[in-house]
């Protein structure tokens, strides 16, 4: 259980307090009065607490924890619209298997995905491979756990050898059709040229832009050394990107590729808070309500004493 306004619950409990002071002071200087067979019960001199007395703090004190506004809360997940869904969009050709970065092209780009994915833990992320054709293995999900585990596992031989850009764009724009979201993103990652499919690159970026508008960016990353046997089509990549109204982003070293995933990361910012969304419940009511009971309880106990006496 938390409090809202935790503060609020020592003003009246300081009011009281000062109250009582006043009281105990003023009641020292009156003579004391002769009550009968109800002494015992009746409000003596120096303060000493009474059945009433405590009573009327016990009030008080529920009182100002109700002041102080009680609520319990739990997380929940993002609702359809929140946040911000993305599809990471792998090559798995041979290419990948490539070892001018360290130790492949393939494992770096995995290392780099699992980096981004931690830091975003309030977004819908998915991941879709590709080669000569695309394959989903995770939509976009919040279950990161599962979906780190299909990035680690994201590997060559299931699918046919060859560079399907087009297919792969195609399937992850497919993967984010039902998404609700305001703002969806696809990283599209290659380090070779379109020599399979059917689909041309350019007319699947074209088909995203009219009909998604600006509500999908598509971010492409060239991957590959100079030095490398295998050619990236960083052209094709720039007119996707350029189309979407995302942005090309050249990787020649895992550090780079970690600093792109940073860069994307600060260009589709989060608008839900890191530490989660949280649900709370009031439970200040029945605080209020045996406050003031134990209150009016407290008074009645104290005007029968005086009733009493004054019999």
């Amino acid at each position: 259980m938390t409090f809202a306004f935790w503060p609020a619950m020592l003003i009246p409990l300081a009011v009281a307090l000062l109250a009582f002071i006043l009281r105990d002071r003023s009641g020292s200087r009156r003579a004391q009065t002769y009550t009968g067979p109800f002494e015992a019960g009746a409000p003596s001199p120096g303060g000493s607490m009474t059945v009433s007395g405590v009573v009327t703090w016990l009030g008080i004190a529920l009182l100002s924890v109700a002041l102080a506004r009680p609520r319990v809360g739990f997380e929940r997940l993002p609702e359809a619209g929140e946040g911000v869904d993305i599809i990471i969009t792998l090559d798995v050709s041979t290419s990948m298997l490539e070892q001018d970065y360290s130790p492949t092209r393939l494992q770096a780009a995995r290392d780099a995905a699992l980096s981004f994915v931690e830091g975003r833990p309030s977004d819908r992320i998915g991941l879709v491979v590709y080669a000569a054709e695309p394959l989903t293995l995770c939509p976009p999900t919040l279950d990161h756990e599962t979906l780190e585990r299909f990035i680690r596992k994201a590997d060559l031989g299931s699918l046919e050898d060859g560079t399907a850009i087009g297919a792969g764009l195609a399937l992850a724009a497919r993967g984010l059709g039902y998404s609700q979201t305001a703002r969806r993103v696809i990283i599209l990652i290659s380090d070779g040229m379109e020599n399979a499919g059917i689909v041309n690159p350019i007319d699947v970026a074209t088909a995203i832009r009219t009909l998604s508008g600006d509500s999908l960016r598509v971010y492409t990353v060239a991957i590959g050394t100079e030095e490398s046997d295998y050619g990236v089509d960083r052209a094709t990549l720039s007119s996707i990107s350029d189309i979407t109204g995302g942005r090309l982003f050249d990787a020649s070293s895992p550090a780079e590729l970690a600093s792109v995933y940073s860069a994307i990361d600060s260009l589709e910012a989060s608008t839900l808070p890191p530490e989660g969304l949280f649900v709370y419940r009031d439970k200040y009511f029945w605080f209020a309500v045996v406050g003031v009971a134990l209150l009016l309880l407290g008074g009645t106990l104290t005007w029968r004493i005086y009733k009493v006496v004054g019999d």
